[in-house]
């Protein structure tokens, strides 16, 4: 991005720096062109909000809401699916909008799709960084519980 914006720079120098040589020559000067040229690539990253993207609406965050819904209702072998799942998506997230979020996001699904199901209860109540992912991907991803009708599997602790 640094470089990108230094050769905007050293162009846009250069083209206000012209030689005068048009004016010495004799050759007539015509009008300057007003029609704005297309960068090939955007100059800056799409808007975010103070911490990074707003990741809720994202696909990968729909993902991990049903992982999260999985292991509410007990199937840790769903769990994991859903966050392999998110796996590719969190890594183009991660690569589209690169953020301390979108870098969280990712780690916390690796992890999640990692962690063998026989692991998940102990690690749920044991483990710092369970709990950090955790608490990071409920509130990223406005987590707000099972659908109406269903209820939490009494062997998950909350």
């Amino acid at each position: 991005m640094k470089a990108l914006a230094t050769v905007v720079l050293l162009l846009g120098l250069t083209a206000c720096s012209g030689s005068g040589d048009d004016q010495a020559s004799g050759a007539p000067a015509g009008p300057a062109s007003t029609t704005p040229s297309s960068p090939s690539a955007p100059l800056a990253p799409p808007p975010q909000g103070p911490g990074g993207p707003d990741l809720a609406d994202t696909e990968v965050c729909d993902l991990v809401r049903q992982g999260i819904d999985q292991f509410n209702l007990g199937d840790l072998d769903a769990t994991i699916a859903r966050f392999e799942d998110a796996v590719p998506l969190a890594e183009q997230l991660a690569e589209d909008q690169p953020s301390a979020k979108t870098e969280t996001l990712l780690d916390a699904v690796r992890y999640y799709a990692g962690l063998p199901a026989e692991d998940y209860q102990e690690a749920n109540v044991s483990s710092p960084e369970f709990a950090e992912f955790k608490d990071f991907t409920l509130t990223e991803c406005a987590y707000t519980g099972l659908p109406a009708g269903q209820t939490t599997d009494p062997a998950i602790p909350a």
